[in-house]
């Protein structure tokens, strides 16, 4: 009976001092996340006090060195210039800005609805945001949009080319390059101007791209692809399903047979079939090995390649047989091949000769 009744206040005494624990978790846990608020409130509090007393702070953006004495403090609207030197903002409510890649002055600016000019070295406002679009300056001039056309200012803001012109979604930059700047008609057809707005090529092309100094990509109204000089003068006619330029000027075509081939910067051809690789093609034998396996052999042609995924037949000596235009090619014998075409399979010997469908 005695055991018993020790036994009580021992379980007694075990609850308590659990409560007592529970209890004290609790409280821990109730002041850890009371101190972490009142960081993070303090933390915001140090950061608007910043924001208002010191002129160089933008709390969450980046600044970005415009020249020796003047940044850039990205923000969303509350974005501004400001001079070290002076010690003051030079320039505020900016959503963003555009260097100029020559190393003109005047770097471009949006306020959200209208865009304008500042000078880098000072960070002074040169002409206001008048513009409903504006690029940077190029060769001394920048493209701008006033009552919905496009003209071109100097330094000064005045109009040295009447703003006559359509904007287009398809051209990312109207800056000049050499004297000349791409530009499109009232129809959205392509060409080049010079700087007194007169059109050195001739509005024509439905796509141009500046692919290297001095020469620009063009597509003609069934998009085929060619090349010209900046005076106008074709290095490849407009005849090509693609057409690209790799770091070695080299020109990279497919014509829509699919042939793919290598011109030099004067349009001479340098490599008359680029393909992507060659292989051997195989036909079953009637030979089985010991194991049962059909035995094969290796046809006369070879399969050759290209980027798009196509292929023709190839003789062994380099030489093309057939164009690429083939999904597959296999051989059925050593001088028959299956080529499975846009419209169905073909049978074709080691001469590119057809010897029925299939």
């Amino acid at each position: 009976m005695s055991n018993k009744s020790n036994s009580v206040p021992s379980i007694l005494g075990k609850i308590i001092k659990g409560l007592a624990i529970a209890s004290m978790i609790v409280i821990a846990t109730y002041v850890v996340v009371e101190v972490s608020s009142e960081i993070g409130r303090r933390v915001q509090l140090r950061a608007e006090y910043r924001r208002q007393q010191d002129p160089e702070y933008c709390h969450d953006y980046w600044n970005h060195q415009l020249s020796n004495h003047v940044v850039f403090h990205e923000g969303m609207g509350d974005g501004y210039v400001y001079n070290r030197q002076l010690g003051r903002r030079t320039v505020s409510n900016l959503y963003w800005i555009r260097e100029s890649g020559d190393g003109d002055n005047l770097v471009c600016f949006s306020n959200g609805e209208r865009r304008g000019y500042f000078d880098r070295y000072s960070g002074e406002l040169v002409i206001p945001a008048l513009y409903e679009k504006a690029w940077i300056f190029s060769e001394g001039l920048a493209c701008v949009m006033l009552d919905g056309k496009l003209g071109f200012i100097d330094h000064d803001g005045n109009m040295l080319i009447e703003n006559v012109f359509e904007w287009s979604p398809y051209i990312g930059s109207y800056c000049f390059h050499n004297g000349l700047c791409l530009m499109n008609d009232d129809n959205g057809r392509m060409g080049l101007i010079d700087r007194q707005g007169k059109w050195v090529v001739e509005p024509e092309y439905e796509y141009m791209d500046r692919v290297a100094k001095g020469y620009w990509k063009v597509a003609d109204s069934s998009w085929c692809w060619g090349l010209l000089r900046e005076n106008g003068c074709a290095v490849l006619p407009c005849e090509y399903a693609y057409l690209s330029m790799d770091p070695n000027n080299y020109i990279h075509t497919r014509t829509k047979d699919h042939l793919e081939q290598v011109f030099d910067m004067e349009g001479n051809l340098v490599n008359p079939c680029d393909y992507y690789e060659i292989k051997t093609i195989e036909y079953p034998t009637d030979e089985y090995d010991d194991y049962g396996n059909q035995k094969k052999a290796t046809a006369h042609c070879l399969k050759y390649c290209t980027s798009d995924f196509h292929c023709g037949l190839m003789n062994k000596n380099g030489k093309n047989i057939t164009l690429p235009l083939y999904s597959d090619i296999s051989a059925i014998g050593e001088d028959r091949y299956v080529c499975v075409g846009p419209v169905g399979s073909v049978i074709l010997d080691n001469q590119g000769r057809e010897c029925g469908g299939m």
